[in-house]
Formats: structure tokens, sequence, C-alpha cells
């Protein structure tokens, strides 16, 4: 993927088929139809967090990374993607928020509702991860 926003296209392809159609927290089943209402894009390091308009060539290549992006129910406000950014706290120690300067996103695992843990890899695949490796 290239730098960027995450076009329709690019979460059709790397996001919504990497979740098999769901919300990846909850694995709540969505429509890809339902972009913007049922479900959003969420970014792990979020964009304002430097952004792809930066010139720092290598934040920008995290930002818009397939393992900076997560597919959530729900919008900013509502849905798991509310929930992640409302308990911004917890939703680091989940994996869900990455801080700038840490760590790049792919080296971050991310623990779903069901109490797994998954890390996503740059060739688009989600892979569960045992819990004492963290």
């Amino acid at each position: 993927m290239g730098a960027g926003d995450f076009t329709a296209a690019t979460v059709r392809h790397a996001f919504f088929k990497r979740e098999r159609e769901r919300c990846f927290r909850c694995r709540r089943p969505l429509r890809f139809e339902d972009r913007g209402r049922g479900w959003s894009a969420h970014h792990r390091m979020p964009r304002g967090a430097g952004g792809v308009g930066r010139k720092d060539g290598e934040l920008a290549r995290m930002i818009s990374d397939v393992t900076n992006c997560l597919i959530l129910c729900g919008s900013g406000t509502t849905g798991c993607h509310g929930w992640v950014e409302s308990r911004r706290a917890i939703a680091e120690d989940y994996g869900y928020i990455v801080r700038r300067g840490i760590n790049p996103p792919a080296g971050i695992r991310i623990k779903r509702d069901d109490g797994t843990w998954w890390l996503l890899t740059r060739s688009g695949l989600a892979v569960e991860v045992e819990e004492e490796t963290r």
C-alpha cells in the first residue's frame, strides 16, 4: 500500500477481506455497503499523530501500512470504534492505539473481545499469537 488515506478499494481488498467481513474486535458480521455507518476503518497509529502529510517518509509509511488499520463496527463514536476512541488507555493496552515513536504497528499485538491476541502482518493476514508473547 502506498501512503495516503485508505480508499474503498484498498479497504475492500486488504482490510475487509482480512477480517472476513466482520468487526476485528467483536466479530460482528458487516456489509461493505454499510461503510461509514455500520463500520469504519480505524487507524491504530492515528493520522493526527504526525499524519501522512508530513515529510517524514517512515512515519507516512507506518500510518498507511496494512498493519495500522482495523475494520471496526460503528463510527468514531459508536460500536467498537467508539469504544476504542472513548477508552484510549485501555485501547492502547489492547493494541488498538499505537503511540507515535513507540513501535511500528506491525509489532504490536491486538486483543479481541474473546480474549485472543493477534498480530497483523504486512502480507495482509491476522495471525493468532499466544498471550505471553507480548
